[in-house]
């Protein structure tokens, strides 16, 4: 499909829709971190999330989606980014997962790394809501806005158990915790 054909959804509208994916594949409660490997094998349209060689140094890119003739995708992400930064493969996924669930008919075509390259640059050029609607997927899907609070407290008070009240250690641990 044409990406001038993709659907544009709403802030709202996303929210809704990874609400109903994490209920589903988390239905007995969600815990941040989201275990976004495991929400994304459970889709039935994801075959494999798999590390990818140089996908940055070629392509300056984390990820890529892969379409299959059976209709499914694998995500590919870049394997330095896989094996050694986590929190930006999580988003990436997720991200990915994103263009899956809003938008797979623009990505069907994308056989090859050099496919999914050429889509990535005519979205970047003229469909940038694309992107933005992948981007907050992922932001809500990661961070989901109603277990948020309750993860936050929760991870705040262990790590002042363990460390105390160090101001200048406590925000730094909690946001890394939480991503």
């Amino acid at each position: 499909m044409d990406p001038s054909h993709a659907r544009r959804y709403t802030n709202a509208e996303i929210d809704r829709i990874v609400v109903a994916i994490l209920a589903e594949g988390f239905p007995d409660g969600i815990r941040i971190p989201v275990d976004i490997d495991r929400l994304v094998y459970r889709h039935n349209l994801v075959d494999d999330i798999a590390p990818a060689e140089l996908l940055e140094d070629k392509f300056n890119v984390a990820a890529v989606l892969i379409s299959k003739p059976n209709g499914r995708f694998d995500i590919l992400v870049d394997e330095e980014t896989f094996d050694s930064h986590r929190f930006r493969a999580n988003f990436s996924i997720a991200h990915e997962f994103g263009h899956i669930v809003l938008h797979s008919q623009v990505c069907s075509n994308c056989r090859t790394v050099e496919d999914a390259i050429a889509l990535r640059r005519r979205i970047e050029d003229s469909y940038d809501f694309i992107e933005r609607n992948a981007n907050c997927f992922a932001g809500a899907i990661l961070m989901p806005v109603r277990t948020l609070p309750e993860d936050a407290a929760r991870v705040y008070e262990a790590l002042v158990k363990k460390y105390g009240y160090d101001t200048d250690l406590i925000p730094d641990k909690l946001c890394s915790t939480l991503a």
